[in-house]
């Protein structure tokens, strides 16, 4: 009965710490989303227009990220295992609460449990809470006999490396851009096909979830698009299915022009190089790389590359960033949460070619002022390409540590086996 009790613990150990270390990785890989996601929870009490409130929430999204990591990855180690196994019972706690809450009152589109890479429905977060709860109180339960991959002296070594690793890694996609982009707009996509064909796609949902309702001799009759009657019938009334009212497009890149005209065809349909800077709001775009951007859009129209400021900001504030920054270029407004979508970065450039998105570049990676020729002549020719893989390398060696101690732990225990199994036949031989 014990041998159970432990084999049950240890399956729950592996699961919860599975789920965390997932979890928080994937959190991690965005932080910026990760606090943009906190942000619509704490609405209620934290107006995101309020001062210090993005500090605030970027600062949770660190906690939050690095902290679930670490109790998934002490928990599979085998290190401090009471005291994580406390805190994963109260974390559970917590995040049961608040994915009962959203269950209810429907405050968020989604919970952002495994960030933009995995979307829940509320109910299934909910549910998976609600498994994760009693596997973590079985951890707690039995945690002072959970078995450790390390000796008290070998520990440190894997701690060290999933602390620095995870902090890191964060700080690197809050610095540049996230390493692997879940978002619509990841660097590869062709714009104007996968927008042509949401729309195409949209129709046809259209043309199938619309009924149309005739009349006639007194009775109704819905009709799909597709049969309509003869003229003997009287329309009456188009409806359409309740679900289309929540429909939300997956790609929202709607930009206009001071005019007010649609402008998105102006820039996916145009062949060859087209630059977009974007920034939610010109009030908080970092001034750091002024002149980069200056030389930027100097360089573009010295090449003919259309170059476009794309913002959610009010006049006032396109003004005011026009003065501060000399900025000549032609302005777009773009509502701030597809701006948010398509960059972290504030400001951000975006390069499109042909309609397709070949590079994306958070401020702090812009060309500097002396390599702003240098790349954009080689834009013709680039291929898109991924961030650098060294922000993982703290994580893959944390990872190789955890799958050597592993196999080394079940190595022993095979000799262990088959050490007592031989002595037991050589006692029963004598």
């Amino acid at each position: 009965m014990i041998h159970v009790r432990h084999t049950l613990a240890e399956v729950a150990r592996v699961i919860v710490g599975l789920v965390f270390v997932g979890s928080g990785l994937l959190k991690a890989v965005d932080p910026v989303g990760t606090a943009l996601k906190i942000s619509q929870y704490l609405t209620p009490i934290l107006s995101p227009a309020s001062a210090g409130a993005e500090t605030i929430t970027l600062a949770l999204s660190f906690v939050l990220c690095g902290s679930e990591f670490l109790l998934g990855a002490f928990l599979l180690m085998g290190v401090y295992r009471k005291f994580c196994a406390r805190l994963s019972v109260l974390f559970m706690l917590v995040m049961t609460a608040v994915t009962l809450y959203t269950l209810i009152a429907n405050p968020i589109s989604d919970c952002g449990c495994f960030g933009d890479a995995i979307q829940l429905t509320h109910l299934e977060s909910f549910l998976k809470n609600v498994v994760l709860l009693p596997l973590s109180i079985l951890v707690l339960r039995d945690a002072r006999a959970l078995r450790h991959l390390y000796s008290r002296r070998e520990r440190w070594v894997p701690a060290v490396l999933s602390v620095v690793g995870i902090i890191y890694f964060m700080a690197e996609n809050y610095r540049h851009l996230p390493y692997i982009d879940f978002r619509p707009y990841a660097v590869g996509t062709n714009l104007r096909e996968a927008i042509a064909k949401e729309e195409a796609s949209l129709q046809r949902v259209l043309l199938g979830a619309t009924k149309y309702i005739y009349s006639k001799d007194g009775k109704t009759k819905a009709f799909e698009a597709s049969a309509l009657p003869d003229s003997t019938w009287t329309f009456v009334e188009a409806r359409q299915a309740a679900d289309l009212a929540s429909y939300k497009p997956r790609y929202d890149f709607n930009p206009i022009d001071s005019l007010g005209e649609p402008a998105v065809s102006t820039l996916l349909d145009s062949e060859g190089i087209t630059l977009l800077l974007l920034s939610p709001s010109w009030r908080t775009a970092s001034q750091a790389v002024l002149d980069e951007i200056s030389e930027l859009h100097e360089e573009a129209s010295r090449l003919g590359y259309p170059f476009y400021g794309v913002t959610a900001s009010t006049s006032e504030e396109i003004a005011q960033w026009r003065y501060l920054t000399g900025a000549s270029y032609p302005m777009l407004q773009l509502d701030a949460t597809p701006i948010r979508t398509i960059i972290r970065s504030q400001p951000g450039l975006v390069v499109l070619r042909d309609g397709k998105i070949i590079d994306k570049r958070a401020y702090a990676d812009f060309p500097s002022v002396e390599g702003v020729s240098t790349y954009l002549r080689s834009l013709p020719q680039m291929q898109p390409h991924g961030p650098s893989a060294t922000r993982t390398y703290l994580l893959w060696a944390w990872a190789a540590l955890q799958l050597l101690a592993f196999l080394r732990f079940w190595a022993r225990k095979l000799h262990l086996t088959v050490h007592l199994h031989i002595k037991k036949r050589l006692h029963l031989t004598k």
